[in-house]
């Protein structure tokens, strides 16, 4: 687990101060398809604690939502092998465990922090996501998202208690579920979490669209389109930028959002899509990919003729995170040791198990197959945010959220083909957006009113039904 001790907290209303004591605590999720953060805050203080992160478990499942939701609906294996290992309860016991377990991580890294003699308590859990995870999480059917038209059994936006969320029971159609293992009891038997204690999951826009674009959207300061905004409820430099705002949260699932703003010509407009992009940026599908933690290659140079790495925390090399994987194709592209196609040159390369291969270090190396992974997944968002950006004649403030986001070097993703060149000079990093805006609702019921407002007026792009769409991603994947 990844102890991540920085944090901070969204611009949010003023509201009343809710009367706790210094143990109260909050909890706020993102559960991303490849990695599961958590922040806890002081209730009383709006102060953050501590944040973990992990690599989300149901990979075992699937490294991506489409193998997840096939491994969802399959039928259920006979004998007593299956008694959680398969379909929904496999999916739903398996995010819950962790759950659990990252929880009591997490709050007993905050009740260092408290004032002594308090214990903490935790009373209140905000938990974002995309929209397949959220299904996972509250054990509704994905069936219906596995073929057009992807309808979602639910769209979230609900209130419930960690207890009826564990037990799978938050909906009256949620799916029938096995008996929990032994194991399972244990777990829930020593939680850390209270059972009536309240959570809230909010809403999504679509089957690909998630509550977790609508927590980035909150954390970027995006309008309500058509309406007067609030003051209160925008960043401060979003009252002074009137130019149109482009959010990209990208990862396994890649969403993208834009603000156009109002015009007396024309009401304003929040566009969404989503780009399915693989796991390469978060590191997974990758030869020798692993997470951003200490020991991976996250930057490239060249120098002396030969490729040099730096690790996070200056550890040894242990493998290639995502924005290292930018990094080694923009240092190769410029030296010449791999085309703009992406084929690694006979010169450049040393044979690993009959294919060619680059070297980075005497452990980790980067293969053709790996290439190919990262040409697809840069080509997927590109064309997205291209398909956007038509949409408005200004070039807009570009946000770039996500764990994998806030670490690229803006200059190697434009030379790789990842961005269009336009937005480099009009960036904003916003780290991880979904668990700070998911951490802004732990305190504020105006922004849940803006959140439900935000999912209510955004306009879903389904890229796939684009006819052009195929060409222009098939263009997008060389370099």
């Amino acid at each position: 687990m990844q102890i991540v001790t920085e944090g901070r907290m969204p611009e949010i209303p003023e509201e009343l101060e809710p009367k706790t004591s210094p143990a109260e605590i909050g909890i706020a999720v993102d559960i991303g398809t490849t990695t599961i953060a958590v922040s806890v805050w002081s209730l009383l203080h709006r102060k953050h604690l501590v944040t973990v992160a992990e690599k989300n478990n149901q990979v075992r499942y699937g490294y991506d939502i489409i193998r997840r939701i096939a491994f969802a609906i399959r039928p259920p294996l006979t004998g007593s092998s299956a008694v959680v290992e398969s379909g929904p309860s496999a999916l739903h016991y398996c995010i819950i465990s962790q759950l659990e377990k990252m929880f009591t991580q997490a709050v007993m890294e905050a009740a260092a922090k408290l004032p002594r003699g308090f214990q903490p308590k935790v009373t209140s859990i905000v938990i974002t996501g995309n929209t397949t995870m959220l299904s996972f999480l509250c054990n509704t059917s994905v069936s219906n998202m596995a073929a057009a038209p992807f309808t979602p059994a639910s769209l979230f936006d609900v209130n419930t208690t960690w207890e009826k969320l564990r037990n799978g029971t938050t909906y009256s159609h949620c799916v029938s579920l096995d008996n929990p293992t032994p194991e399972l009891i244990k777990i829930f038997e020593s939680s850390i979490i209270p059972p009536q204690t309240e959570v809230y999951i909010p809403p999504c826009i679509g089957a690909f669209i998630g509550a977790d674009a609508v927590c980035s959207m909150i954390a970027a300061g995006f309008p309500i389109p058509g309406t007067k905004n609030d003051p209160s409820t925008l960043r401060p430099w979003e009252s002074k930028v009137k130019a149109p705002l482009l959010l990209a949260d990208i990862g396994t699932n890649s969403e993208l959002c834009l603000y156009v703003p109002d015009s007396p010509e024309k009401a304003g407009r929040i566009l969404c899509t989503s780009a399915a992009s693989g796991p390469a940026f978060e590191g997974a599908n990758i030869s020798c990919g692993m997470p951003s933690i200490e020991g991976a290659i996250d930057k490239i140079i060249y120098i002396h003729d030969q490729l040099e790495c730096h690790t996070i925390g200056d550890k040894n090399a242990r493998g290639l995170c995502g924005s290292g994987l930018i990094s080694a194709a923009a240092v190769m592209l410029k030296n010449k040791y791999i085309d703009k196609n992406g084929i690694i040159l006979r010169e450049k390369s040393k044979l690993g198990d009959g294919t060619y291969c680059i070297e980075l270090t005497p452990a980790v190396y980067l293969s053709q197959q790996d290439i190919r992974n990262l040409q697809l997944a840069k080509s997927a968002v590109k064309t997205g945010l291209e398909f956007l950006l038509e949409h408005t004649s200004e070039t807009p403030v570009f946000c770039i959220a996500g764990g994998f986001g806030s670490k690229i070097n803006l200059d190697e993703a434009t030379t790789i083909g990842l961005l269009p060149p336009q937005l480099e000079k009009r960036t904003i990093h916003l780290g991880n957006a979904a668990l700070s805006g998911a951490s802004a609702l732990l305190f504020s019921n105006v922004l849940r009113d803006k959140a439900r407002s935000l999912a209510k007026k955004a306009i879903q792009i389904n890229l796939a039904g684009i006819p052009e769409f195929q060409e222009r991603f098939l263009k997008g994947i060389d370099f």
